[in-house]
């Protein structure tokens, strides 16, 4: 069990777990993140500019780790209207445990 952390620290820095997973952001929605403190913007342009699950997951994957990056729990997302995606964005929010 001593072992977990540096296995979990490995895979991190190795890239096969993102930061925003390590971290935990939460998709969530507005209601969610009333009482919680608005951190920053966040968005991540899509591979493709297409929308695809593929291209807007690794995007949304990107908005996530900047999420992290600033200490954020959850991230509530704004909606797509169209079907050429250049971005995927959204607000990063720090809420308590």
């Amino acid at each position: 069990m001593k072992m977990f952390p540096f296995v979990v620290a490995v895979a991190v820095m190795s890239g096969s777990i993102s930061t925003a997973q390590a971290a935990g952001v939460e998709d969530a929605d507005p209601a969610k993140v009333a009482s919680c403190t608005f951190l920053k913007d966040v968005s991540a342009p899509t591979s493709t500019g297409k929308y695809t699950r593929a291209a807007l997951g690794a995007a949304m994957e990107q908005g996530r780790d900047e999420a992290a990056k600033v200490g954020a729990t959850h991230i509530v997302w704004n909606k797509i209207v169209d079907n050429d995606v250049s971005n995927v964005s959204g607000k990063a929010y720090r809420c308590p445990k």
